[in-house]
């Protein structure tokens, strides 16, 4: 009877287990069900958010900022940052000083074993130090065009910024007193857009993270799900420099301009095609559509700059001919030291060959600033601040008000 006994048990238990386990599986369904059905509640809401908010939409405005987490922001009065390495380059560094070490550890060794060295190497003093003065004359030209190029491309996008900030207010008031307010909220988003259509073309490579998720969160609700599907889509399936959203951006914006110019509602008299009020109305269309149309104009130069600065770099000749004397001038130096002083002028050496060779690193790291390396601008923070100033302009003029 025992063992009769034993097997009911055992029957009961694993019975039991299966109810545990089915229990578990239909509580982790339900889970994910939960979470499935938030996400569509959040996509939904998203779809039903006003011009405001929209505009204004936190994780919207959030992807926008982490896009420039690797920018490095400094206190200017501050020399603590003398100690760290983070933001010099030094990644372009480290090759040619790796080689000027061996190169010193060699020679300080061949010239300890050979005493007449040191005196023939410090004999070549009347031939190296004439190469310092071309040198020092390329580093100068050069890093002077980067900082040219740098605050070009800075001017650029601050142009931009002030260009949507203008442009917003002006299709603002022009639509709330000729109750197109239908316009506006379109003619606004694609504004808010231009900014970030410019960001993913000086960056067509280099999304926040490895997925396109954080370039759709960074248009979040501005955009329908077409028009940001036609945002975000490259040309011929990606590649440097082939995304062409700034110009998908400037259409719609023209389009827009043009109806919200010259369709301003039904005529005052309807009777009288060529009447008084439709001339006047007509004359005001024309010159809104004027003064848009040329603020649009500036958004497309500013692009053309940024464009042309990321697109050229310096010449390969010119940078060519500066690296190769460059290097020669640092090997030849190191040498003539190292066979005027031997071992402990290698510390000393190594440091001022950094000091020339990082006048070349950080020229690289600033004429093209539209990456995500720790000197560069940026550009998700400028995006932001059209997004603030046109949520501003949207409450001051009271475009939202009956």
């Amino acid at each position: 009877m025992a063992m009769g006994v034993r097997p009911t048990s055992n029957t009961l238990s694993l019975s039991e287990s299966r109810g545990l386990t089915a229990s578990r599986h239909d509580h982790d369904y339900s889970s994910i069900t939960s979470s499935h059905d938030k996400e569509a509640q959040n996509e939904q809401k998203e779809q039903t958010l006003s011009l405001l908010d929209s505009i204004s939409y936190k994780p919207r405005l959030d992807a926008l900022l982490n896009c420039d987490a690797n920018i490095i922001s400094y206190d200017p009065f501050s020399f603590s940052m003398v100690f760290g390495l983070r933001g010099r380059n030094f990644g372009m560094l480290c090759a040619p000083l790796l080689c000027l070490l061996l190169w010193d550890i060699i020679w300080a060794y061949l010239l300890e074993e050979e005493k007449a060295g040191p005196v023939i190497i410090t004999s070549l003093d009347g031939l190296i130090s004439p190469l310092l003065t071309p040198v020092s004359f390329l580093l100068v030209f050069r890093l002077g065009r980067a900082a040219v190029r740098f605050w070009d491309s800075r001017a650029a996008f601050g142009k931009l910024v002030w260009i949507c900030r203008d442009i917003i207010s002006i299709a603002a008031v022009a639509c709330k007193y000729n109750q197109r307010r239908d316009l506006y909220d379109d003619f606004a988003r694609w504004i808010c857009a231009f900014p970030i259509a410019t960001k993913n073309f000086l960056r067509p490579d280099l999304p926040c993270s490895k997925d396109g998720h954080s370039r759709r969160c960074e248009i979040g609700p501005l955009l329908s799900d077409k028009d940001t599907e036609e945002l975000l889509t490259p040309v011929n399936g990606g590649g440097s420099m082939e995304f062409i959203a700034p110009i998908h951006v400037l259409d719609r914006m023209r389009e827009l301009a043009y109806v919200l110019s010259f369709n301003n509602g039904p005529n005052v008299d309807q009777n009288s095609p060529y009447s008084s009020t439709d001339i006047l109305q007509t004359q005001k269309g024309t010159a809104l559509y004027r003064q848009l149309n040329e603020q649009i104009d500036t958004l497309c130069g500013t692009w053309g700059t940024m464009e042309r600065i990321a697109a050229t770099p310096l010449p390969f000749v010119y940078v060519v001919h500066l690296r190769t004397f460059l290097l020669l001038y640092l090997f030849l130096w190191n040498l003539q030291g190292i066979g005027s002083n031997g071992w402990k002028s290698i510390p000393a050496l190594l440091a001022a060959s950094w000091a020339l060779l990082g006048i070349e690193a950080a020229a690289v790291e600033c004429e093209r600033p539209y990456k995500l390396h720790s000197n560069h601008l940026p550009l998700g923070k400028m995006c932001v601040v059209v997004a603030k100033n046109a949520a501003q302009t949207i409450k001051t003029i009271g475009y939202l008000k009956d």
